[in-house]
């Protein structure tokens, strides 16, 4: 039964997920008498300054496939809150064992998963050139930002080598993560939005950002014209 709708499975468990988080935060709100603020800003402290918040974090990006919440938002908050250094290591081990939870639950489940993934138009037809180049095609479709997910999904429906997929997984989400990283980085003290003012930016941050990100764009539209990907630009 569950094999037949794991799809299904995974919007309760998302759900659940989702309702035991926002019912805990609401509670503590409302038995410690402080602002919701308050609060998010002890959360925020303790991932900065107690000696398990980074390992927490890693925990959170790695279960992030099970709440279906952007990489992206973790990667951007990671450098926001540990700077690119330490954040592109905690991203990296983070959203890495994310995927490899990804894979492991399609891999489990089966096509079902996967269908949705290869409707993509990048990943249509893509599973014969998976199987043949495992590496390669992930490192490539992990360049050109088809998204995370369904690129999880795909190479653990196929039963694509392990090794393989989490090594491409590594070199191909770099340069996203590290442009993701710089823009959380380049933003300052978000405490002050308490006081209805904006928070400063770091200029030279966030224009590393933006050339990276210019690069990034560049590599990845010229990958997808030399390429064979379903969905890529003539």
């Amino acid at each position: 039964m569950i094999r037949r709708t794991p799809p299904a499975v995974l919007r309760w468990i998302a759900g659940a997920a989702w309702a035991a988080l926002l019912g805990g935060y609401l509670w503590t709100v409302a038995a410690s008498g402080r602002t919701p603020i308050d609060v998010l800003g002890e959360i925020v402290a303790f991932l900065v300054d107690h000696p398990l918040g980074p390992v927490l974090y890693v925990m959170v990006c790695a279960v992030r496939p099970l709440f279906v919440f952007s990489s992206s938002v973790l990667t951007i908050g990671a450098g926001h809150l540990y700077g690119p250094t330490l954040g592109l290591l905690v991203v990296t081990v983070g959203q890495n064992a994310g995927a490899v939870l990804a894979y492991a639950l399609a891999a489990t489940f089966g096509a079902e998963l996967a269908g949705r993934a290869l409707a993509h138009p990048r990943l249509r037809g893509a599973a014969s050139r998976l199987r043949r180049n495992a590496f390669a095609t992930v490192l490539t479709l992990r360049l050109v930002f088809t998204p995370y997910d369904a690129v999880n999904y795909t190479a653990g429906a196929l039963r694509l080598p392990l090794r393989a997929f989490v090594t491409a997984t590594l070199l191909g989400s770099l340069p996203g993560a590290l442009t993701f990283l710089l823009f959380g980085a380049s933003i300052g003290d978000l405490s002050v939005l308490a006081d209805g003012r904006w928070p400063s930016i770091d200029p030279w941050t966030l224009a590393a950002s933006a050339a990276l990100l210019a690069v990034t764009l560049t590599v990845s539209r010229t990958i997808r014209r030399r390429s064979a990907l379903p969905g890529a630009t003539p």
